[in-house]
């Protein structure tokens, strides 16, 4: 076979991964993990905005999704306990995943008859209680993702995620304001019409098989090695020695195999930082162009409508670069990317009203998002141990989220501290630290190398 055949053969079996029906599900469930997503930071931050609330009563709400940050807490919870009744009908993921999206539909209905300039207390609450819905339904569907794919389908599987999960948020920014605008219907209908949107995820969870259990061999030797522990200890039989099992396994286990590697605090930081900057440009965006005079459609036309297609090609471009390049430059290019991306809107506020040069702004910024979510999801997913996908991920993903949802809170405090142009030199200025945390990652990579290859010629 030529060279030239053996490259399309290869591309073939590579763009045949994305047809697999377990594969393209992922979309779906990225889709219904998008949708709490949207609502807070779509069609929330849009209705809040229109309103007279400051930009830091505005930005505060991103605080509101807590539960996004501290989900690994109770992730060992999801990842073992098995829900009455629902567990024989539906099985254990299936069981959790479906309660959490019910339970979503309700919250998104409820926040549509709240009022924020009435009762700020309830909205935020309300808010509260879709992240902690949000927060659990992605804990589920990050170990179901896991477990259900190969190694050679996790790529895809992240892309495809990434997807959905974006889809969602367009529906709730754009789509609102298109609905809101042209149709000028009521806050609480179009709340309770977005609360019918989680019945894409439910579908999804129940036409999808329930994930067998992976019995790798580490999990072996970790059980293995407690039973002579709990021997050693004369831990008791019945209940209390069944408990304690369980409880090293799902909470003991996984932090502590995680905490064994080398560098574990650096891949954590990264975690946090890699964002930073792209988290507190984003969380302000529908103010910012309010406030510089765009009206309803060009906001939705000539900023999110670009954005999103520019986001969907920085998917696909993540991916492509990944295998181009290798993970490691990847990232690093993605996080040079977003840190320029946020000069842009620097550069906005001295163009004006210019709906070509908002095209352009929003246009980069997503680009450059979309490249470093699939990049960053697949590399958090290839950090988890196979034993332990759920709540290790878990941590991670809640540690990004903890810059998504708490370092960018208190970014309505800095626009009115600072101004708006000084503030995206400032969120550029703080995305370095994830450049730099990347170096790092390398050198503990390297010595990691030079480990395994002098056990390998010892060997």
């Amino acid at each position: 076979m030529s060279q030239e055949s053996q490259v399309e053969k290869n591309t073939g079996e590579a763009l045949m991964v994305y047809l697999k029906p377990k594969v393209l599900a992922i979309l779906f469930l990225g889709f219904s993990s998008g949708v709490p997503y949207g609502v807070l930071t779509g069609a929330l931050s849009y209705w809040v905005s229109k309103i007279d609330l400051s930009p830091s009563e505005i930005s505060l709400l991103a605080a509101a999704g807590l539960p996004y940050t501290i989900k690994f807490l109770w992730s060992p919870l999801v990842d073992q306990v098995k829900l009455p009744i629902l567990n024989k009908l539906l099985g254990q993921r299936r069981s959790w995943l479906i309660l959490s999206q019910a339970l979503l539909a309700c919250s998104i209905a409820w926040l549509g008859f709240t009022s924020p300039l009435d009762n700020y207390s309830e909205t935020y609450m309300v808010a509260f209680f879709i992240a902690l819905f949000g927060a659990t339904q992605d804990i589920v569907i990050d170990g179901f993702r896991i477990e259900v794919l190969e190694d050679d389908e996790q790529a895809a599987g992240a892309a495809y995620y990434i997807y959905g999960y974006r889809i969602a948020g367009i529906v709730f920014s754009v789509g609102v304001i298109y609905v809101y605008t042209l149709l000028e219907i009521d806050w609480s209908l179009l709340f309770i019409l977005g609360s019918f949107t989680m019945v894409v995820g439910i579908t999804a969870a129940l036409l999808m098989r329930e994930p067998q259990p992976k019995i790798t061999e580490e999990k072996l030797k970790i059980e293995a090695e407690l039973e002579e522990i709990l021997e050693k200890r004369d831990v008791g039989s019945g209940k209390f020695r069944e408990y304690s099992a369980w409880f090293y396994m799902t909470v003991v286990a996984p932090f502590q195999e995680f905490l064994t590697r080398r560098g574990w605090y650096v891949f954590l930081l990264f975690a946090v930082f890699y964002k930073l900057g792209d988290s507190l440009a984003i969380s302000l965006q529908t103010k910012y162009f309010l406030s510089l005079g765009f009206d309803d459609i060009v906001i939705a036309n000539s900023g999110k409508l670009v954005g999103f297609w520019a986001l969907l090609a920085g998917f696909a471009v993540g991916g492509a670069l990944m295998s181009k390049v290798g993970l490691w430059r990847a990232l690093l290019i993605c996080a040079i990317l977003q840190l320029a991306s946020n000069l842009a809107f620097s550069a906005l506020y001295v163009v004006g009203t210019n709906p070509y040069f908002l095209a352009f702004t929003m246009g980069f910024e997503n680009f450059a998002t979309g490249m470093g979510a699939t990049v960053l999801v697949a590399y958090l997913s290839l950090l988890c141990n196979r034993s332990f996908t759920v709540t290790q991920f878990a941590l991670l993903s809640a540690l990004n989220q903890f810059t998504v949802k708490i370092l960018s809170s208190p970014s309505g405090y800095i626009v009115e501290a600072t101004g708006w142009f000084w503030f995206f030199i400032i969120t550029a200025i703080l995305a370095v630290p994830g450049v730099l945390l990347l170096f790092w990652i390398k050198k503990i990579e390297n010595l990691d190398k030079k480990q395994s290859d002098l056990a390998h010629d010892e060997a």
